[in-house]
């Protein structure tokens, strides 16, 4: 007893490649049945080669997505300025006897000024 299920593809995409393999008309005259079993491989072959077709389109514009959206991975580290006196960050610290610290000046007179302003923050 054989048992029939429905099939995968779908009745419209089966016509479109019963046109492209160029049997179709016995289609329309005699049903899906009177199809030859090498007809059938055919369109089965068919099918798979627009699926695989189809698959590696879709990852290709997901792979060029990815790039676009996500430039390629580097590692930000800035390069020290030396200051006008050519020092470095510890030599240009404003308190010597204080550990050598890797907060710049200019982020130490930001502070400074902001004290001046606000002291009521800092207390």
């Amino acid at each position: 007893m054989t048992r029939r299920r429905g099939g995968t593809m779908s009745e419209d995409l089966k016509k479109e490649l019963a046109r492209d393999l160029g049997f179709y008309d016995t289609v329309q005259k005699e049903g899906w049945g009177g199809i030859k079993a090498k007809d059938a491989g055919n369109m089965v072959k068919r099918a798979i080669q627009i699926a695989e077709q189809a698959a590696a389109k879709q990852y290709q514009a997901q792979q060029q997505a990815a790039q676009v959206q996500a430039p390629p991975a580097q590692s930000y580290r800035p390069t020290p300025q030396p200051y006008a006196s050519g020092q470095s960050y510890a030599a240009a610290q404003p308190n010597p006897g204080a550990a050598a610290s890797t907060v710049p000046p200019y982020m130490q007179q930001a502070m400074a000024n902001a004290r001046q302003q606000s002291p009521h923050m800092f207390q």
